[in-house]
């Protein structure tokens, strides 16, 4: 049985992690501000796969007071990397890994120079509806799966690790479903195919999820965007069919409505993940000789937004 540690404990990693400490597993969750009133109340899960409260939860304010753990959940924004890259080394076991929870590309690059090649770093997509209410509240409304894939260098194709194998089970456990990947590059790919467009048009568009499938012309502007999307993946040596954006786009009009996560901040006036989720992107597909046009006008747009956003 595995020890593990959430860092970044929102609505992901809270989470995946209640439902692992759920099953059993020893679970620590770095809640920082709301550590207390986590501590005294529990945490609790809303979700269509049952409720259930967390009465006694290893709630810590600090790093300082986090144990060292077989695996790391990180799941915080990507301008947080470095940051947590340079503090995650002291919570980990000998042999230990990280598994990143996050959105964009390039984020496992900064671990895995910061960590060095004793720690295995693992990319995980989550694909999932989920939001944080209050101070110990998580509403799971939809999905669940997490896509999770072993990092080699420039995210070169690997295999399915040991650990990678040790963390499914566990997740199983749980309740979970996770497939596991032996091309991290095209996983992360395969995120953004859906990321992209909606994170970003639902905030220019200030709009849900079900408000943009509802329109005919915004299912043309994400058709369009899934297109590039699909274009630089190809310009990263990796391909992703036609069928698979079809399959988004049907899915997405069948889900519940929903506020992307880049909605959620900028609602709550915070900074947008505007690089790591277009930018690093965009800079990859560059480097590879290949423009894309629609991305780089909402990338603007966004960076325009995320401005005012400072203030």
């Amino acid at each position: 049985m595995s020890a593990y540690a959430v860092i970044g404990a929102g609505a992901i990693g809270g989470f995946y992690g209640a439902r692992l400490a759920q099953s059993g597993q020893e679970v620590h969750f770095l809640f920082r501000g709301r550590a207390p009133y986590v501590s005294e109340h529990g945490l609790q899960v809303i979700s269509p796969d049952g409720d259930f409260l967390l009465t006694e939860v290893n709630s810590h304010a600090d790093w300082s007071t986090m144990p060292q753990v077989d695996v790391v959940i990180v799941a915080v924004k990507a301008g947080a990397n470095e940051d947590v890259a340079g503090r995650v080394g002291a919570i980990l076991k000998p042999g230990g890994a990280v598994m990143l929870i996050q959105n964009g590309l390039s984020g496992e690059q900064v671990f895995a120079h910061a960590l060095g090649d004793a720690v295995e770093v693992i990319g995980a997509s989550a694909f999932i509806s989920v939001v944080f209410e209050g101070s110990n509240v998580i509403r799971h409304f939809d999905f669940g799966l997490l896509s999770v894939g072993a990092y080699l260098a420039d995210y070169a194709r690997g295999e399915v690790t040991p650990t990678m194998q040790t963390v499914a089970e566990e997740l199983a456990g749980a309740g979970i479903a996770s497939g596991l990947e032996d091309d991290l590059l095209l996983a992360r790919w395969k995120k953004l195919l859906w990321n992209i467009p909606f994170n970003a048009l639902s905030v220019i568009l200030d709009a849900r999820t079900d408000e943009l499938m509802a329109n005919d012309d915004a299912v043309e502007l994400i058709s369009i965007v899934m297109d590039e999307v699909r274009a630089g993946c190809a310009a990263d040596g990796r391909e992703i069919p036609r069928e698979a954006a079809d399959f988004l786009l049907e899915g997405t009009k069948a889900m519940k409505p929903y506020s992307t996560s880049m909605r959620v901040d900028f609602e709550a006036g915070r900074h947008l993940e505007v690089e790591g989720l277009l930018g690093e992107p965009l800079a990859r597909a560059r480097a590879n000789g290949v423009e894309l046009a629609t991305i780089t006008a909402l990338y603007r747009q966004l960076k325009f937004i995320d401005s005012r956003q400072a203030g």
